[in-house]
């Protein structure tokens, strides 16, 4: 089978080989990939970065966000998956440490990591735990259905506060935010701006529902934000940018007793008023990953009910452009990327 392999330490060092076909272990399934998402992270570890330097272990198959179906199960797993569409989790829990324990594997210390710690999904065929296998409703096209592992991550955020008549700013229109706007409007927020430079993001961002879209290099954004929702500013923040800046002025113009919620994570530390910000009751919530599987469950729900993540997604490439592929996700000229192996 055709697989996208990290070869070795440092910047760059991807290549297009040929392996065997895995067999499942015991409490594996083997799963045929319709379809891969290129993540961010798949983007550090190409470039190297310190995240990738301190987990990867070269030489590994890349990628962790698919859509697939099991032709093949190990020792200890129930025949009836063979056949069953599935995506996965891509955090694989211990189980046995505090935070496993106290039922937040999402949290686990020791967690592994598809495509991370052992090969991932940049391939025709890949191997996972059963335990973090996830079966898709028929109801879900497949595109969405490869997406569903970074959507978890938007939707985990709207699970925190409650949405239903809240006012929403979403910071940053990249691919997680612009789930994320399809997200609280499917969750009933009142209205949905997303703040964006980038001008075809900002389209995006239309498409894919945020009721206003604005440009923080052109307004006084703080001011501009404030006066959108009464001079008070907006219940809930979803900080998607990782901007340091961004995240400043996400405290100063939300809403008295509002809430943020960080989702991309800046690469530098963030200074701002802590006296003033939480003096005024604003609440920050951490996440990561997705609570596992209550996020899917909720997830699943939503995209059955009809939520469309079709325009978060721009490009789908075979394995064998995989260059082209992270060259255009890195352009920014992008949306979501797909690989169709």
């Amino acid at each position: 089978m055709k697989c996208i392999v990290k070869t070795a330490p440092g910047p760059g060092n991807l290549e297009l080989q040929e392996k065997e076909i895995p067999v499942p272990g015991e409490g594996e399934l083997l799963i045929k990939v319709k379809y891969a998402a290129i993540c961010g992270t798949d983007i550090h570890i190409k470039q190297w970065a310190p995240f990738a330097e301190a987990r990867i272990k070269p030489p590994v198959t890349i990628g962790h966000e698919f859509v697939g179906t099991v032709v093949d199960v190990g020792d200890k797993v129930d025949e009836s998956w063979k056949g069953r569409r599935v995506s996965a989790d891509s955090h694989v829990p211990c189980g046995k440490c505090p935070m496993c324990r106290d039922n937040k594997q999402n949290l686990c210390l020791i967690t592994n990591g598809i495509g991370i710690t052992f090969d991932g999904c940049f391939a025709e065929y890949l191997t996972i735990p059963e335990a973090v296998a996830y079966p898709v409703d028929d109801a879900i096209p497949d595109k969405a259905a490869a997406i569903m592992e970074p959507l978890g991550t938007a939707v985990y955020a709207a699970t925190l506060v409650n949405v239903a008549g809240k006012s929403v700013v979403i910071q940053g229109a990249g691919p997680i935010g612009l789930m994320a706007v399809a997200v609280f409007k499917k969750a009933g927020a009142s209205k949905v701006v997303s703040v964006e430079i980038n001008e075809g993001r900002a389209k995006a961002a239309e498409n894919v529902g945020a009721d206003r879209v604005i440009n923080p290099i052109e307004v006084d954004i703080v001011r501009e934000i404030k006066n959108e929702f009464e001079g008070l500013g907006p219940d809930i923040v979803i900080e998607c940018s990782g901007n340091p800046g961004a995240i400043r002025n996400a405290t100063e113009y939300v809403r008295p007793g509002g809430d943020i919620i960080p989702i991309a994570l800046p690469s530098k530390d963030v200074t701002f008023n802590f006296t003033e910000t939480f003096y005024k009751g604003v609440n920050m919530h951490g996440i990561s990953g997705r609570q596992i599987f209550h996020t899917w469950k909720v997830m699943n729900g939503l995209l059955k009910s009809g939520m469309d993540v079709s325009g978060c997604i721009s490009h789908v490439y075979k394995l064998d452009d995989f260059e082209e592929a992270f060259e255009m996700m890195e352009s920014g000229k992008s949306l979501k990327v797909l690989f169709e192996p």
